[in-house]
């Protein structure tokens, strides 16, 4: 508990150090190990929003709060998006050990997303985190897969993950009271969305699809995670740097590996831009006149 304590900034450690290790110690007392990596994570992420200024009562912290849900839900479509366009290395016979942990990273990001929009947050969030890393890893690597033309599309350039890896740390750093209310509240429910989501991976690597119909890819995961996060998560988009930050990312994986039509991204954007617009006249008639909108 020493090392968790020792993440927290001086000054914070010193006046909560006792009181974080009680709670600590108490919610790991006689609990197994899934329970205490569980816990420990929270600290580890807990001590990291306060050496960043990311508590919920800050504005940064509320920003967080508003995004976690579509950051989560944009890094799974896109995980999604290039499963499916490594379907055909996998049928052309491309497969090797960089092949094989390209993959993995892609189904534990898609797995955690699902399973962080199902009610489990903190274990979500951190699969999600541990699949970018492994993606990482494996595109630096490069291992075993041959051929120029296979390796520059397989190798998911830094400008697709880097992006990913800042929407999974959006989703880490997420104040607690401020992650989304689970909508599913029994393990049965959750076991059911994580069986659909293998059910769509499975889908994606193996059902050959023709264009438009490849879209399917990226908008299948995209409706389902927004149907998970619900109303409250669209609630909660009260600014227009919240709206276009949530919806940004949407346009832009939209592209690559989406294959969305450059018309079709054309059209969310605007429809994006005046959602904004939309929000920001709503939020200064609400200033002028606290009477409106109740």
């Amino acid at each position: 508990m020493s090392a968790l304590l020792r993440l927290y900034p001086a000054a914070y450690r010193r006046e909560f150090g006792d009181e974080i290790a009680y709670a600590y110690q108490e919610a790991t007392s006689g609990a197994g190990v899934p329970a205490r990596v569980r816990e420990g994570a929270d600290v580890a992420g807990h001590a990291l929003r306060m050496r960043l200024g990311l508590g919920s009562a800050g504005r940064p912290g509320r920003l967080l709060g508003a995004l976690a849900p579509f950051a989560l839900v944009a890094v799974g479509a896109s995980a999604s998006g290039w499963m499916g366009m490594m379907r055909y290395a996998m049928f052309a016979g491309q497969i090797g050990a960089g092949f094989l942990v390209l993959v993995a990273g892609y189904l534990v990001m898609l797995f955690g997303v699902f399973l962080a929009l199902a009610g489990r947050w903190s274990a979500g969030s951190w699969t999600v985190l541990a699949g970018v890393v492994a993606e990482l890893v494996a595109t630096t690597a490069r291992m075993g897969i041959g051929g120029t033309g296979i390796q520059a599309l397989f190798s998911t350039p830094m400008i697709i993950l880097g992006p990913v890896l800042g929407l999974a740390l959006v989703a880490v750093a997420c104040p607690p009271d401020l992650r989304p209310t689970p909508r599913i509240r029994t393990r049965a429910g959750v076991a059911a969305v994580l069986a659909w989501t293998l059910v769509l991976a499975g889908a994606v690597l193996t059902v050959p699809l023709v264009y438009p119909f490849t879209q399917l890819r990226f908008v299948a995961p995209v409706a389902a995670g927004l149907l998970l996060a619900g109303r409250p998560a669209f609630a909660r988009l009260r600014t227009a740097p919240a709206v276009l930050l949530a919806g940004l990312p949407f346009v832009y994986f939209g592209a690559a590996p989406g294959t969305l039509p450059p018309l079709l991204l054309a059209g969310l954007l605007v429809l994006l831009l005046a959602a904004a617009a939309a929000v920001s006249v709503r939020r200064r008639r609400n200033a002028r006149d606290p009477l409106v909108g109740g």
